[in-house]
């Protein structure tokens, strides 16, 4: 930062152009998609990805629709059930955020509490880039609920 009130930092306009269009699919995107995961359908999630699309998650960066597959099965296998809250949703130019609450259920009917944030870029209308920031799962509390 410089003395005289200008910035080095160099902040986009994200009110012009396309933005908001923009935002408006990818939040239709997530919400389609969450709504796939939490019935566990994976033929149907996997139709939100573009053939050539990564998802990078705090266990590793998968691309392409057959390892992405590989990711979500052992998901659906070891959690046979999905809640997810969108929280909040934030606007991007090239990509935009949206913070979540999910409960994952075990086989042992466990409830497991995930929150955190997933980035996603769209290509065509489809993500083509996901990655997930969030905490390590924990026990569901009373109060977490």
């Amino acid at each position: 930062m410089s003395g005289d009130n200008s910035s080095d930092l160099k902040l986009r306009d994200l009110r012009g152009g396309d933005a908001g269009e923009a935002f408006t699919a990818a939040t239709a995107r997530i919400v389609g998609y969450w709504t796939d995961e939490c019935a566990r359908d994976l033929d149907k999630l996997l139709a939100h990805f573009t053939p050539d699309a990564e998802v990078v998650t705090p266990d590793g960066c998968f691309h392409g629709r057959q390892a992405i597959a590989s990711l979500y099965r052992k998901s659906f296998d070891n959690f046979p059930r999905l809640k997810v809250d969108v929280k909040a949703g934030f606007v991007g130019r090239d990509a935009h955020c949206f913070e979540y609450r999910a409960v994952l259920s075990d086989t042992a009917d466990q409830e497991w509490l995930i929150e955190g944030v997933n980035l996603m870029k769209l290509e065509g209308g489809l993500i083509s880039h996901l990655r997930s920031f969030e905490d390590a799962p924990r026990p569901l509390a009373i109060e977490d609920e």
